[in-house]
């Protein structure tokens, strides 16, 4: 490893380390190589920044956010009153509402935050009335966002699929057994607490007549027909994901507007304000980690660091376990988008060496980051909802480690079995 990598890798280190915006931390850490390796010439990376943004595909990811954040306007109480008649009646139905609203709400958002935010500030505090410990409730909220890095259409699968060339529509279909078995084991978690505190909860006194039940089933029908839309139009022939992104745009744009009528126009400047600047905030990050990831292959870093692991040991299992660990790291101090541009061009050679696909090792990668980002001192998905719930992060511990346990359990299950992330992209993508 010569001079110039050695100090681009410290100059990275340390301008992440004193608060220096992502983007420009690895763009000063690429000058730095150029500099002391006397060349190319500086204006390689505006060249690389310029075709690394300048992809077809990532036009579907301002789109998605763009769609999400108008999908809150009428959709969040509709799917959680369609979760909450389907599980109230469940030991900690509460809960599993909440876990059901999340995933619902992840897959017409495509953001983290926004479902952990959305569904806890409505059912978190009827979580704590009912006697849930707040660390489990917190929990609970925080995991459930995370479902929407894995739930079709997601935001960082774009991200992926632009960094790794695999295609976005298999992404989505890849995400969505692993997604539901997640839900699935965190309503199980919820369910065996509810049981050993021996608490009835003041379960929904109602009962719905036929009536009622079509009329949320129906009012809840068409924000949920958009994932549906999506990954029908994408596998059908009839549009490409980015395509597919526009008509998701225009789909929520039309029931905030004219379903729900709950989308002012002061709603829509604030709501397209946003949207710009965190797909502003992403792709500079995105154009810069062009010229890393060129200059990275350039180096030969992903053969070197592959070198040096099967030095070590050349067994499967420890190297995914040393992947795992280290994304799972990686994910309790970075950003999500952030660890997937600059770690995939230097870990997937190596995932695909020991025999994963680029699909299964992506879908894999996402899982592992859901609990770095459950993990302080980062886990954004934590701080959010601990914050709409009025508690400090401290008080959610040490109730979350059963759902972070829970979700890491289901991330080894991925790395480990391909055809959770493979199965439905065999069957429906070919």
């Amino acid at each position: 490893m010569n001079t110039g990598l050695i100090l681009m890798f410290v100059a990275l280190a340390v301008c992440l380390l004193i608060g220096v915006p992502v983007a420009f931390s690895i763009g000063i850490s690429c000058m730095t190589l150029l500099y002391v390796n006397g060349g190319p010439s500086m204006d390689i990376l505006l060249q690389r920044m310029v075709s690394g943004a300048k992809s077809f595909n990532m036009l579907a990811m301002p789109m998605f956010i763009f769609a999400g954040a108008l999908m809150v306007y009428g959709s969040t109480p509709r799917l959680i009153k369609l979760a909450n008649m389907l599980l109230r009646k469940f030991p900690g139905g509460l809960g599993a509402t909440a876990m059901a609203a999340c995933g619902f709400f992840g897959a017409v958002s495509g953001s983290g935050v926004a479902s952990a935010a959305a569904i806890g500030k409505i059912i978190g505090p009827s979580m704590l009335e009912e006697g849930y410990p707040k660390g489990l409730t917190a929990g609970l909220i925080a995991a459930g966002g995370t479902m929407a890095c894995i739930i079709p259409p997601s935001i960082v699968m774009v991200v992926y699929a632009q960094s790794a060339s695999v295609s976005v529509g298999d992404m989505f279909l890849g995400g969505v057994a692993p997604g539901l078995l997640t839900i699935i084991a965190l309503i199980a978690l919820n369910s065996f607490f509810a049981v050993r505190r021996q608490k009835k909860e003041n379960k929904d006194p109602h009962d719905y007549t036929v009536n009622e039940r079509m009329k949320i089933i129906l009012d809840a029908l068409l924000p949920l027909l958009m994932p549906v839309a999506i990954l029908g139009g994408v596998f059908s022939g009839l549009c490409t994901a980015t395509e597919a992104a526009v008509v998701a745009v225009v789909y929520a744009l039309f029931l905030a507007v004219f379903v729900y009528r709950e989308l002012t126009l002061k709603d829509f400047f604030k709501v397209s304000a946003d949207a710009v600047v965190s797909t502003g905030v992403i792709m500079l990050i995105i154009s810069v980690a062009s010229p890393f990831g060129w200059l990275m292959s350039t180096q030969k870093v992903p053969q070197m660091f592959a070198s040096w692991l099967m030095s070590i040991t050349d067994s499967k299992f420890l190297i995914l376990a040393f992947i795992f660990l280290l994304l799972m790291i990686l994910g309790m101090f970075m950003e999500t988008v952030c660890i997937i541009i600059l770690t995939t061009p230097i870990l997937l050679p190596i995932a695909v060496s020991v025999g994963l696909t680029p699909l299964h090792f992506g879908i894999a990668l996402l899982m592992t980051l859901m609990v770095g980002s459950l993990t302080p001192p980062l886990s954004v998905n934590l701080f959010t909802s601990c914050r709409v719930l009025g508690m400090k992060v401290d008080e959610a511990f040490p109730d979350t480690l059963y759902v972070i346990g829970t979700v890491a359990l289901m991330a080894i299950l991925t790395f480990t079995i391909p055809g959770l992330a493979e199965f439905l992209p065999a069957v429906l993508g070919g």
